[in-house]
């Protein structure tokens, strides 16, 4: 039996909605029973460590994507959960020295800065294998997505020469290993797997009540994530607001939090809004109102730069075909299952492809084309990490 200690540091202190902390969420409901046993670890208020089994990790990292707190109030929530498990008979509590003995191997499965989190890697690494998730673009491709504190820099490098040196690293894509091994220059030779993240988390809920593809009700586009310029909220925008002055009859739904690095895009939506356009922006979304927007939208939109793009498969698992384009691996992935690749590099274009699939009938043989069937399940991805994360 393999024990493998999970960093769950990064999460208590910055806990957040994110595709990263999905992952989180999902290894604890997913991860398998066999021959890899799995313990989630996080510090505490004593100086000591407090061990969290799955089912209560799999609670903990659920409270993000049940009803939205702001980040304070939901930093409390998570602070209070920890607080309730600790006072618990049978929680276990122990110093560093006992963490490097009842452990086999040591995962980080979160991008983190911390100094703690990556000092504790690095503790880790010199008594047993050590594995990291791979995600999405770095900061040389993407510097926008990137805002470091002062100060912060040494701890940023620290992050990086991790990935290349760490004994395993499992990718959420082919695009993420390719960075990883041409920007970073990890070693090709040593240990990097793909384990595609799954899609199926939403699927289990009672299905909404809106139909799509119904005659005279007009079309719904809808895009869900948060509002950075890699991923275009604006030029989807602004081709949408052309094709309405064209006489486009449809509606466009966001889904997602304001831009952290540009308040200009935030701007601009909520003055469509303002406006009059049959635009709508959904901040704080629960998994339940996801559900219901993404099951009740005809299409699903996604462009721009996605290191994966989790929900492109959420939308095809609950049968809403995907217009995507971009660097777009989970895209990519589900093309001819549910996924088309079309042309939006321009705002002309994009308008183009709000005339085309917004007229009635336009999105009939996308649809026809969607099998949720071939969505990656989270249950595989938490096998492969599983096995990568296993001592060598």
């Amino acid at each position: 039996m393999t024990t493998v200690g999970i960093d769950l540091e990064q999460f208590i202190r910055d806990p957040y909605a994110t595709g990263i902390q999905r992952v989180l969420q999902q290894l604890a409901i997913n991860w398998p029973d066999g021959e890899t046993k799995a313990e989630f670890v996080v510090p505490n208020k004593r100086g000591s460590f407090t061990l969290i089994d799955r089912a209560t990790a799999a609670e903990l990292l659920s409270l993000p994507f049940q009803e939205r707190l702001p980040d304070d109030d939901l930093r409390q929530t998570v602070n209070e959960f920890l607080e309730q498990h600790e006072q618990r008979a049978s929680t276990v509590q122990v110093n560093l020295g006992d963490l490097v003995a009842i452990y086999d191997a040591w995962l980080l499965p979160e991008v983190s800065y911390l100094p703690s989190v990556l000092e504790r890697l690095d503790i880790f690494g010199r008594c047993m294998p050590t594995t990291m998730i791979g995600y999405d673009a770095l900061p040389q491709t993407e510097p926008a997505n990137y805002r470091f504190v002062p100060g912060a820099a040494a701890w940023v490098s620290e992050y990086f020469r991790r990935l290349v040196s760490v004994d395993s690293v499992v990718c959420i894509s082919e695009y993420s290993r390719s960075e990883i091994i041409g920007r970073l220059r990890r070693d090709p030779a040593k240990r990097i797997t793909i384990a595609h993240p799954g899609g199926d988390h939403l699927a289990a809920r009672p299905a909404s009540a809106r139909e799509t593809g119904v005659e005279g009700r007009r079309p719904q586009f809808v895009r869900l994530g948060t509002m950075e310029a890699r991923k275009r909220p604006i030029e989807i925008l602004r081709g949408f607001e052309a094709a309405v002055r064209d006489g486009l009859d449809a509606e466009l739904v966001f889904i997602g939090n304001a831009s952290s690095s540009s308040e200009a895009i935030n701007a601009e939506i909520r003055a469509a809004v303002a406006a009059g356009y049959p635009v709508t922006w959904v901040t704080g979304a629960s998994d339940a109102q996801v559900h219901d927007l993404v099951h009740g939208a005809d299409a699903f939109l996604s462009f721009g730069v996605e290191g994966y793009g989790i929900p492109v498969l959420e939308a095809i698992r609950l049968g809403t075909p995907v217009l995507f384009d971009g660097i777009q691996p989970a895209g990519d992935l589900m093309v001819g299952r549910g996924a088309r690749r079309v042309p939006a590099g321009t705002e002309v274009e994009m308008a183009e492809l709000f005339r085309a699939y917004g007229q009635p009938g336009g999105l009939d043989g996308l649809r026809a084309e969607a099998d949720p069937g071939m969505v990656p399940s989270w249950a595989d991805f938490a096998a492969r990490v599983a096995a990568a994360s296993a001592r060598i």
